[in-house]
Formats: C-alpha cells, structure tokens, sequence
C-alpha cells in the first residue's frame, strides 16, 4: 500500500487507554485519527473509558484482581499493607524475570493472532518497554509483515541496561535486546526533543528509523473555568492559596518524587495556614502522615474528566516534582488550563517550561522575560529551592497572571493536537 487513507486500518497497542500520561497520549491519537474519518482501532490490556472502539483483551479475573490491588485500586480493610506487599513482591519478580532475558509481557496469551485478525494496515505500539503489551519477539515477526510503528514514551527500548532493573547478566541483556531489535524493522517516533536525542546516541540500534512528532492535548477540551464557582462547590476558601499535582500511584511512584514536595509544603505550613495541596492520583487511605491533614486533598486518577478539569480550574499553581519525565502530559495540561508551574528541571520538562528570569545569580534554568515565561524550574529534590519559588509565586501575584497568561497562549499554539493529526498520518505514508 502506498498511502495511508481512510479506508486503512490503523491498530494502537496500549496497556491501558486512560491511565497514565503514555496511554492518555495514545488514547488522543486514536481519538484524532477517528475524529478526522480514519478506521483506527484500539487494543488494551485494561480499558477505562466506555469509549466502543477501544477493546479490551480478555484477562482471567485472578489477574484482574492481583492488577487492582497492585495499583492501589482496592479499598478494603488491610488492601494498604497487602497493596504495599503485592508491589514488592511484583518489583522483585519483575527484577527475576527481567534477569532470564525476556521481559515482562503476556506471552502465554495468543497475541499475535488477536493483531492478524484486524488485517492492519499499521500497527501502532503505544507502550513502554518493560510494560509491554506484547513479546519484543513477536514486535520483531510482526515488523517483516506489517508497517510498525513504536511510540517512545519512555527509554526502556533504547537505554542500556533496562531502567530499575539490575542483576548479574547485564551485558547479556542489552546484547539481547539489541539483538532483537536489530532483526526488526521497527519505525520508531520520538515525542519529545530529549528522547529523540537520546536514541540519536543509541550506537547499537540499527536498521530502525525515528521521527519527532511532539506531544499533544486537546487545548480546547482543557482550558480554565469559573474559580471561584468551582472552588464554592468543592468548598474551598477564595483566599486559599491551592497547590496541584498529579501522577498515577503519586505517593509511592518513584518517578514523581512526592516527598520534595511534602517536605517543602510542610515546611510553608508552618509559616502559613492559606495553603491546601491537592493530590490526584493516589488515595487518602494511602497517606500515613497527620500532619496538617486537612491541608491536603486527596483523589484517585480522574483522567480527561470534568473532575479532572475542575481542579485545575480551582488551583493556583501546578507543581512537577519528578525525578525523571520523558515528556509531562499533566505539565501540558496544566499550562492549557492557564497554571503558571513550578517543575524539576529534568528530562524534557524544559521542552515545556520557560523559566521566568527573576534576576537571581547563577540561576542555570531560568532565564525568559516575563512576556514569554511560563513557570519555573528547579533542580530536582532540592526541597529548599522548591520551598522558596512557591512563596515567591504567593507573594508575586502580578507576576503570576503573567505567567499564567503565558502558559495557556504557549499551550495553544505548542500542544494543540490538532496539529498533529496530519503530522502522523505523513509519517505512516512515509513509511
């Protein structure tokens, strides 16, 4: 076939659809695609939304079961403590498995003939590596028969070794992983300038092309409503100073680096009381901690809801404590709904936001005037640092209206996926 119209079926391969910023990313691709007449299908291992085209690969409910109480979905007496056990246990396991060189995936399941059956004419990975949907070795047969395309949402395909994952046969694990990617013909796409420059380095990786098609929202969909009617209804004070985060499995997600943001808010709470922090994405239940506990709110993951979209509406300022970010979906959406940030300088979070210059010596990560600058950054679990730029944003609110009209013109026209329909559908005719 030699171009992609709208008769070609396009197949996205997702753990999920709506959990987490990678499948969210993929779940608006495949919204795009449809929304603009082409068949695309959508396959995951655990479906959220009650969107018809998104289909969910039968799983047995013991494994159902096990899944939800990994993921802190279960509330039941002692479902902390057992939650907390089971996520051991499945890191060491996952540690092991990784260890005898096959990763993670469902490879008792029949996946390859559950693709085939969709006669695809793209075959669409939107997944991270260790938590694949499908074996590399499958990805590798299915690539000399079909066009495949592989979302990067993470670095696992191009990092030596696997991330998190050590054990005593390490070079046997990249030789191997390479190794199989290498028999592939594998159409690789980079969301973010900072991935995209990492597998530029990747020596190892050969016969595999990348493109950058950067990530998206929809700008209209996320955009601020009425605070104070929002606040009101969820009984929020008007001069409360409202703090956000979000990230799937906050408290315990070792990517997210909650504690620099607990340690800095604690330390403000001793000084003011006008202050709440709201946490979406872990629950209550999940918090050991009474301090100030009625100056947190707390609430599962609420992704692309109206929920979601009221409590960006009703806070003042969005923060991003993580240790590493490929990219930053909830930094996206924040900004197009006009939150000035306040995010750890790593990863591709700069691609994202322009750090306002406040004049400050020896300031390596901020440098835009106030008509450009969004936020600002700073080096990651430098609590201290994180501490003094959230007091500066409460005492500087003329700045932030800057900052915030900024963020949600910078999201308008960067992060608005209606741009970048066209963009993927050029790259699979490229292919």
């Amino acid at each position: 076939m030699n171009s992609i119209n709208k008769s070609s079926k396009i197949l996205i391969l997702s753990e999920y659809d709506l959990y987490g910023g990678a499948s969210i990313a993929g779940y608006n691709l495949h919204r795009s695609l449809r929304d603009n007449g082409f068949q695309s299908f959508m396959v995951v291992n655990n479906k959220i939304s009650k969107d018809p085209s998104v289909l969910q690969k039968e799983s047995s409910y013991k494994k159902k079961w096990i899944s939800n109480l990994i993921e802190g979905k279960w509330d039941f007496p002692f479902s902390y403590r057992l939650g907390t056990l089971a996520r051991k246990i499945n890191l060491n396991f996952n540690e092991w498995y990784n260890s005898s060189l096959i990763e993670r995936y469902n490879v008792k399941q029949p996946n390859f003939f559950s693709v085939l059956k969709f006669k695809p004419d793209i075959i669409h990975f939107n997944t991270g590596g260790g938590n694949n949907i499908f074996d590399i070795r499958d990805i590798k047969l299915l690539s000399h028969h079909f066009k495949v395309v592989f979302s990067l949402h993470d670095l696992w395909m191009i990092s030596k070794p696997p991330p998190l994952v050590s054990y005593k046969n390490t070079q046997n694990a990249i030789n191997y992983k390479f190794h199989q990617i290498n028999q592939s013909k594998i159409n690789f796409i980079s969301h973010s300038k900072w991935v995209y420059n990492h597998f530029l380095k990747v020596k190892k990786i050969q016969n595999s092309s990348i493109n950058y098609i950067k990530y998206s929202i929809n700008v209209n969909k996320f955009r601020a409503k009425g605070k104070a009617q929002i606040r009101k209804r969820l009984k929020i004070s008007e001069d409360v100073f409202v703090i956000i985060t979000t990230a799937v499995g906050m408290l315990s997600n070792p990517f997210k680096d909650f504690k620099t943001l607990y340690d800095a808010y604690i330390d403000i709470l001793k000084e003011h009381e006008n202050f709440l922090l709201i946490v979406i994405g872990d629950k209550k239940s999940n918090f050991k901690s009474q301090r100030f506990s009625k100056k947190f709110i707390f609430t599962n993951p609420i992704p692309q809801s109206k929920d979601l979209i009221d409590y960006y509406s009703c806070a003042d300022l969005y923060i991003q404590p993580s240790n590493i970010e490929t990219w930053g979906l909830a930094i996206s959406e924040a900004l197009s709904c006009g939150l000035p940030v306040i995010a750890s300088s790593v990863g591709a979070i700069p691609e994202q936001i322009k750090g306002f210059n406040r004049g400050n010596t020896n300031d390596l990560f901020n440098f835009y005037p106030i008509n450009k600058a969004n936020g600002l950054l700073f080096e990651k679990n430098n609590k201290e640092s994180l501490y003094e730029m959230i007091m500066w944003m409460f005492h500087n609110k003329n700045k932030m209206k800057s900052l915030s009209k900024n963020a949600r013109s910078f999201a308008k026209k960067e992060l608005n996926f209606n741009n970048r329909v066209s963009q993927h559908i050029d790259f699979y005719n490229s292919l």
